[in-house]
């Protein structure tokens, strides 16, 4: 008996594409549609639309919508816990300057992806996409952003305190609003997000008035 899983029938759009670039033309259709909007508004057919692809290969790669929303978070996550664990595994001296670049690097390459992890988790709904985010952040809670390791380093401080103060410095200015950000006089660029990663890297090096005689 011939168990082959057969690939659905494509149409005039999808079929000179080869099965890798039908798969990651979804991957980022979905990532296109999932971070401009909520999880629970985002229909099938919207990113088949947007990738040019039957809505059947999307069942046909993912099986549904959460598993393609999964492997959209996977693309993410998988990246980040890998090289959170190098720089602990590679250097056991690794510094605070090394996380906060890593995180850097890796969010500006998706600005949207912080924000719309913000507005999912603290939405009313989404509740099978809240649960394959707690899943596949639950590694990184120990890697991210202040490994155990430096934490124990900080004395005189509340270990779990310093990871908070951590969090706030790198992550919430990638969830500010933009219209807040520039209230304040911020422009959310690039050249800005550069800036502030190094600002952040010598306060916490130095702290904020430097060595006081």
């Amino acid at each position: 008996m011939n168990n082959t899983k057969l690939m659905p029938m494509t149409d005039s759009k999808s079929e000179a594409r080869t099965a890798t670039q039908v798969r990651e033309s979804l991957l980022g259709a979905a990532r296109s549609c999932f971070l401009s909007s909520n999880y629970d508004k985002v229909s099938i057919r919207q990113i088949a639309d947007e990738a040019g692809v039957n809505m059947a290969m999307i069942r046909y790669y993912f099986g549904n919508k959460l598993g393609l929303f999964e492997a959209m978070m996977i693309e993410h996550i998988e990246p980040v816990l890998a090289r959170s664990k190098q720089l602990q595994s590679v250097d056991p001296k690794f510094r605070v300057a090394d996380i906060i670049n890593d995180f850097h690097q890796t969010m500006s390459q998706t600005p949207d992806f912080p924000r719309f992890l913000f507005r999912l988790m603290n939405s009313d709904g989404s509740i099978e996409a809240k649960e394959v985010v707690f899943r596949l952040f639950t590694p990184l809670a120990n890697l991210i952003p202040m490994p155990k390791p430096l934490l124990e380093k900080c004395s005189g401080t509340d270990p779990m305190l310093v990871k908070m103060s951590m969090m706030s410095l790198m992550i919430f200015p990638y969830i500010i609003p933009a219209p807040m950000a520039e209230l304040h006089g911020f422009k959310l660029d690039k050249e800005f997000y550069t800036n502030l990663t190094q600002h952040n890297i010598k306060l916490l090096e130095q702290g904020l008035f430097g060595e006081q005689e």
